[in-house]
């Protein structure tokens, strides 16, 4: 009994031993398999963190390039509504030059027209002259004011258009987005788990003596003395 006793122990105690290592090494791999997880979590966070920063930074490229070319198109189109004022502008002062021309014209007709005349007739003439000099004078300050309105006319439309290059570059210079501001920062590495070391095999002494102290139990159950005299004589 004394002998199963112990081999039992030692066996339950092996058993439990196992048990123990298995728990410790089941408890290192769980550690190390979440660092691992851990680890594979930050750097997809970080890969992530990236692809959204270079997606901001390709946006905020896009964006400016879209401003320059609304800024080449603003141009573009001034420039186009200045050619077409030019050409109106200029058009109206042909205009003028012509009908200035005429009346320089009709003057100098008017003035060989008395010259031609004789004196007695002459009296009359000069009068008809003078009042055409007038007409004339009058048509001739008609073309002045009509040339100074359609320049003055060109200047404020000339400022319009300006002013209307100056507000869509605006409006294009505010559609520019900024949406990559700062650099995105790698996670902090996580936690590198501890091993744990395994319980060291415990010592068969423990069962072995309480195997002895059960053959002893049952020798002074059985006889005391003469159990063990005669065990004593068989064995010696």
């Amino acid at each position: 009994m004394g002998g199963m006793k112990a081999i039992s122990g030692i066996q339950e105690q092996n058993r439990a031993h196992r048990a123990q290592v298995d728990a410790v090494n089941r408890s290192n791999t769980m550690a190390r398999q979440k660092y691992i997880n851990d680890l594979n979590i930050s750097a997809y966070n970080d890969q992530r963190k990236l692809n959204v920063f270079d997606a901001q930074l390709k946006a905020d490229v896009a964006s400016q390039q879209a401003y320059y070319k609304q800024k080449e198109i603003n141009q573009i189109e001034a420039d186009r509504a200045v050619t077409a004022l030019d050409q109106e502008l200029q058009e109206k002062l042909t205009e003028q030059m012509f009908a200035s021309q005429a009346n320089l014209a009709k003057a100098i007709q008017a003035q060989g027209t008395v010259l031609a005349g004789s004196m007695a007739a002459g009296q009359s003439m000069m009068l008809e002259l003078t009042q055409a000099e007038r007409e004339l004078g009058f048509e001739q300050a008609q073309i002045d004011a009509s040339i100074f309105d359609a320049t003055r006319s060109y200047g404020i439309n000339r400022y319009g258009i300006d002013l209307d290059q100056y507000s869509a570059d605006v409006g294009s210079r505010n559609s520019i987005t900024q949406s990559a501001q700062v650099a995105p920062s790698a996670s902090f590495a996580p936690i590198v788990p501890i091993k744990q070391n395994a319980p060291s095999k415990p010592s068969i002494l423990g069962p072995i003596l309480g195997g002895i102290t059960t053959t002893v139990g049952m020798g002074a159950a059985i006889g005391g003395e003469d159990y063990w005299g005669g065990v004593g004589d068989r064995l010696f």
